[in-house]
């Protein structure tokens, strides 16, 4: 059995609306998890489920 590979897309930084922060790197985006949708948890303000970019599955170092 083959692992899925993920597959990820850019989106705009809810935490700070795309000016650039700590959890964006300063550069206003993030890699998500294609489709991309807002954290259920959250509904996109920003969480620790979603590391405060208040997007479903941001792409970690591990990725």
């Amino acid at each position: 059995m083959t692992p899925v590979e993920k597959t990820f897309e850019p989106a705009t930084c809810r935490h700070c609306d795309g000016e650039g922060c700590l959890y964006c790197n300063k550069t206003g985006t993030v890699l998500v998890i294609a489709p991309k949708s807002l954290c259920h948890h959250c509904d996109g303000v920003g969480c620790i489920y979603c590391g405060f970019t208040g997007w479903t599955g941001p792409k970690s170092k591990c990725d």
